[in-house]
């Protein structure tokens, strides 16, 4: 949570963890469960706050997921497994 939206700070590809020395990948994490309510002008302190359950009754995840633009991946049905007795 601390690097989340850090590296909108920085020129694309440029954000690094100054403590430990390392450079953090372009895209930055992304909340599901919860969202930022608060940062102070020099990122000390830092408040987020647990999202409202979906009016739809998907989990957090699913929610995120359909609100960015991707979908469920059709997966194909197969019959039940059966074991193999050899």
């Amino acid at each position: 949570m601390s690097y989340y939206n850090y590296n909108s700070l920085f020129p694309a590809g440029q954000a690094t963890d100054r403590v430990r020395g390392a450079r953090l990948p372009a895209e930055g994490p992304t909340l599901n469960t919860l969202e930022e309510a608060f940062t102070s002008e020099n990122w000390i302190i830092r408040i987020y706050k647990v999202k409202d359950l979906d009016n739809f009754g998907r989990d957090h995840a699913s929610a995120v997921a359909f609100d960015s633009g991707k979908k469920k991946k059709a997966t194909k049905r197969r019959g039940a497994r059966v074991l193999r007795t050899e």
